[in-house]
């Protein structure tokens, strides 16, 4: 983990026992996300566009390059995993919903940007993505988007006001992200029974 406060964030990533310069602006990783997320791209064609997000093209395309790629995206040096919950198994995490679309509350992330900290994310020159991360994730909890965040991933089987539940789960309804399991995420949901 590095400290925000003194180190800088990185510029590269090392995976095979290279060293990649990547590109680090925000804008570029939100179109990372978009990526991973088109689903009429196949998984194939998503491990050779990652590489398109490093400076220097490697000559394969290897588990630990993946790997070191996804890891800049996650933050993984800031510990910061707001996107797909924070508790519970990998498995878990797979099968539940995202709480984030950054396409679907892409408007609410720019509204609090500006309200929060006068940052127009439109017109800033340049921003790396984990200082996004990091500034994403410290929106105050009042903030559009993290009350979104906070009731897609409310469980309402836990509510035990029938009332309650109903408003709930109305709200979810209203601000719900698309989600369909796929076969590979069934299997690993249901630990490889399937």
């Amino acid at each position: 983990m590095i400290n925000v406060l003194y180190e800088p964030f990185p510029e590269s990533i090392c995976a095979d026992g290279t060293e990649y310069p990547i590109i680090t602006d925000f804008r570029e990783w939100l179109r990372f996300a978009d990526m991973l997320g088109d689903e009429t791209v196949s998984k194939k064609a998503k491990l050779l566009l990652m590489t398109e997000w490093l400076i220097e093209k490697p000559q394969r395309v290897t588990e630990e390059l993946v790997r070191a790629i996804l890891d800049f995206y996650k933050g993984s040096g800031l510990e910061l995993d707001l996107l797909h919950g924070e508790e519970g198994s990998e498995q878990d995490q797979m099968a539940r919903p995202p709480v984030i679309s950054w396409c679907i509350d892409g408007r609410y992330i720019l509204g609090d940007f500006r309200r929060y900290y006068g940052i127009d994310l439109l017109t800033v020159r340049y921003m790396h993505w984990w200082e996004f991360r990091c500034l994403f994730t410290a929106l105050p909890d009042d903030s559009v988007t993290h009350k979104r965040m906070a009731y897609r991933s409310i469980d309402t089987s836990q509510i035990k006001s029938d009332t309650e539940r109903r408003r709930i789960m109305r709200i979810q309804q209203q601000i719900a992200i698309p989600f369909e399991l796929d076969d590979d995420m069934i299997g690993a949901a249901f630990g490889g029974m399937i």
